[in-house]
């Protein structure tokens, strides 16, 4: 039953057809030209990779407090079936207290060496409470992942139709699209950034990206978005004109991004590329088999159709990325030969022990960089190969342990886990939130090995696609309610 009064509230259960073909709310409209704004200029303004490019994503994410406000000074009382979200915050507030409370305990000190100034380390001055080694660079990230995290929060707070929802996934695919046709372009023509305007710092770039794996990271969300639009519109259009259904238009968005990892040189995005397009494909062939069968014909022309598709895109992306891949195995094999595998291990084995030192509270968000010199107490040179580089602990999950400690890992593991939880997004996703979660997963798991949260255009991608398919469901089970 409707509680009294509760049919004029503006998120209560409406007549059928209100949500769906109503205007959005000015808050909406906002939120959404902020959110997209944060995903278009994280991914161009080099994926974050320079510090003006960190500070102008900060700042403009920063805008999402002032939206966090205004969201909750104008909520009013909610329908029982959609609580909200608000609680959702609490692994993230704490974590935020736990950082801000190490910048009052630095435990490295800046000493004067000749003319020169040093970090050295003094140990914090309360050994039992959270600590860091550099409070500036320690605040800097940490208003870095608030901005990035509250405005992907606010989706939830203040998006009321699922349609805002595809329309930001779209936003994000096209932006993801005209990446890779510039950077294929850029590619094949240049050897440096923007067509050559600025130099490269990485041999392996592409498009607007320093690092080529970041890039990997990056489009394995954004074909997750496109292969989740593509089931989506393809059920919702089923046995309409296909110029009606923009079904064509997600595929072909897909098949310009899958080619981009080879051109990119970036082994990790490749494998994940493939099975993330492998599993999509047999999805695929299992839907068109059993709807075949329901009519009585044969899946063999569009099984065929499908397997021709699946070979072009392989080739093309074969014959395009030829150079890069075939500098990338030649890479792979001098890696072998030169023991980069055993140097990846060592640097795991170091974090480890940077972790065991401080295993509560970490030795500081943002420090790991000098607290490893206690470890590795040699110089770094200016102008060293960007895998032997030790700025990273080529593992994201074992650098948060160094830095935040088992408490601050939990805390940032809850800071997703609970919407995930919340919203019962397992129990009750449809095909476009199954790729999405797909997406998430694969870069988590490739969190273990490489440091693809480094890239702020990555993490923006990721919270935004969580909060969204997090909320997606809970907008479709209050449909459902009504």
């Amino acid at each position: 039953m409707t509680p009294p009064g509760a049919a004029n509230h503006p998120l209560a259960p409406a007549p059928a057809g209100r949500h769906h073909h109503g205007a959005p709310s000015p808050l909406e409209r906002i939120v959404l030209i902020h959110v997209g704004g944060l995903v278009v200029l994280s991914s161009w303004a080099f994926g974050g990779a320079a510090p003006w490019a960190r500070s102008l994503i900060a700042g403009w994410g920063s805008l999402a407090l002032l939206i966090t406000l205004a969201a909750v000074w104008n909520r009013e009382p909610r329908h029982p079936h959609f609580p909200s979200p608000l609680p959702w915050l609490w692994p993230v507030v704490i974590f935020n207290v736990l950082v801000l409370a190490s910048c009052f305990n630095p435990s490295f000190a800046l000493v004067s060496f000749g003319a020169e100034p040093l970090l050295a380390h003094t140990g914090p001055a309360r050994p039992w409470l959270p600590s860091t080694a550099f409070p500036r660079a320690t605040l800097e990230h940490l208003g870095l992942f608030d901005a990035i995290y509250l405005s992907a929060f606010n989706l939830t707070l203040t998006v009321r139709r699922r349609r805002t929802l595809r329309r930001l996934l779209l936003l994000a695919l096209g932006n993801a699209v005209v990446l890779a046709v510039f950077g294929t372009f850029q590619r094949l023509v240049s050897s440096g950034l923007f067509f050559g305007l600025v130099p490269a710092p990485n041999p392996r770039f592409f498009a607007t990206f320093v690092y080529g794996n970041h890039w990997g990271a990056y489009v394995v969300l954004m074909i997750a978005v496109g292969l989740g639009l593509i089931f989506y519109y393809a059920r919702r259009h089923e046995g309409g004109e296909p110029g009606e259904s923009p079904v064509i238009a997600a595929a072909v968005a897909v098949i310009l991004m899958a080619i981009t990892p080879a051109l990119a040189g970036s082994r990790a995005g490749l494998i994940l590329v493939t099975g993330l397009l492998g599993w999509a494909g047999l999805d695929t062939l299992v839907r068109v088999a059993r709807r075949r069968r329901s009519h009585g014909e044969s899946a063999a022309l569009p099984v065929a159709a499908l397997v021709a598709g699946a070979v072009l895109v392989v080739g093309s992306a074969v014959y395009l990325g030829r150079e890069p891949l075939r500098e990338r195995w030649q890479d792979t094999q001098g890696q072998l030969h030169s023991g980069l595998l055993r140097e990846r291990l060592d640097i795991y084995r170091d974090t480890l022990r940077l972790a065991r030192a401080e295993p509560t509270f970490g030795w500081g968000l943002a420090s790991f960089e000098r607290a490893l010199q206690l470890i590795r107490p040699r110089p770094v040179e200016e102008n060293r190969q960007y895998e032997h580089s030790y700025a990273d602990a080529h593992s994201d999950w074992l650098q948060a342990l160094a830095e935040v400690g088992l408490v601050g890992v939990v805390l940032l593991a809850s800071a997703g886990l609970v919407p995930l939880y919340q919203s019962r997004v397992l129990q009750h996703a449809g095909s476009l939130v199954r790729y999405l979660l797909a997406g998430l997963a694969l870069v988590l798991g490739y969190a273990a090995v490489e440091f693809p949260f480094a890239n702020p255009a990555v993490a923006t991608a990721f919270w935004v696609i969580l909060f969204a398919a997090a909320h997606y469901v809970r907008l479709s089970l209050r449909a459902d309610s009504r």
